[in-house]
């Protein structure tokens, strides 16, 4: 297997996705990776890390602040752009990208194309929950405008995410309302509702923002909006805890003391909310696997982003997802 790491991506870039690259094979992956960018940066740098791989070059990079769509049409030779057409080519079975989201997006959707009966691709991402058992929340931005039958490619989608990639079998699925009673919340999350329960999945029903974090299912659907709103109002939250624990309660002599008192349960805390090993999150609905993570990824959460990129594409997740579609066709060709 091979994957296409963008290593001009990321506010970092390319010294985060080397060292990134260095921790990914030093932990045993066993996927041949490709780095993607301008040459006459990568080589000394991978050369100096004692990392030996291939180097493909691509002199151009989408910056985070441009127009991703305008700077691929213009600019054939961007390193997401060169990354993504590996995976169309054969060369790599997946692409990983810190890089400007939206280029990533727009790249996978342009180059390798939407799975057949997807209208719209969603952003996929797991998240650790108080129950000790993952969430998969989508979608996360790709899509701000969702239907009903939108929604419900959704749900099929993060369900064999989670089957496949995670290992989690049948998977319960909910739809984030504004409460937990059916019928509950505008005509679309309506409708969704009704066609998630002739789905054939397994599907919990409505769900409240308060089971995210509780862990309540295994699956959350939504629209984008709402989906990056949930996620980036959880990372504050916890940053506020971070903070406040170590200026309110650890803060001062007799807070050191407490704070090494504690320091078990604090790493147990930290474990358990350790967003860096969840930084991939798969652009489920186009032909071939994408992940995007965040632009300031250190080279932990690159590592952790390749590994979901090995598991996604050796576990036949495109493949599943086709057939999946194929099976509720009636459904979401439909009119509603």
């Amino acid at each position: 297997m091979t994957i296409a790491l963008d290593a001009m991506g990321g506010d970092r870039a390319p010294d985060q996705n080397i060292q990134g690259a260095v921790q990914y094979a030093r932990a045993g992956g066993r996927a041949h990776l490709i780095l993607v960018g301008r040459r006459a940066d990568l080589e000394p740098r991978a050369r100096a890390a004692g990392l030996d791989v291939e180097i493909v070059d691509a002199p151009d990079v989408v910056g985070m602040a441009e127009h991703p769509s305008a700077a691929l049409r213009r600019r054939t030779g961007t390193s997401v752009g060169v990354a993504t057409q590996l995976v169309k080519e054969g060369r790599a079975q997946a692409v990983v990208s810190a890089g400007n989201t939206g280029a990533m997006m727009a790249s996978a959707v342009l180059v390798l194309g939407r799975i057949a009966k997807i209208d719209r691709p969603a952003l996929s991402q797991a998240i650790p929950t108080q129950s000790g058992r993952l969430l998969c929340l989508l979608d996360m931005g790709a899509t701000v405008d969702t239907d009903a039958r939108n929604l419900l490619q959704f749900a099929i989608m993060g369900s064999l995410f989670m089957e496949r990639v995670h290992g989690i079998a049948n998977p319960s699925v909910g739809l984030l309302n504004l409460g937990e009673e059916a019928g509950k919340g505008s005509r679309v999350l309506q409708e969704a509702e009704e066609l998630l329960r002739k789905s054939g999945l397994n599907f919990h029903g409505n769900v409240e923002g308060i089971d995210i974090p509780r862990g309540t299912v295994n699956v959350v659907v939504c629209d984008g909006l709402l989906g990056i709103a949930v996620v980036k109002a959880m990372e504050g939250t916890l940053d506020y805890i971070r903070t406040a624990l170590r200026r309110d309660i650890f803060g001062g002599p007799l807070g050191k003391i407490a704070g090494l008192l504690a320091m078990p349960g604090i790493q147990r805390f930290r474990r358990s909310f350790d967003y860096e090993v969840f930084g991939g999150a798969p652009l489920l609905g186009v032909n071939g696997v994408a992940i995007v993570t965040h632009g300031r990824a250190s080279p932990r959460m690159i590592r952790y982003a390749i590994e979901v990129a090995e598991r996604a594409a050796g576990s036949g997740l495109v493949d599943a997802i086709r057939a999946g579609l194929e099976e509720r066709a009636e459904m979401l060709t439909a009119p509603q």
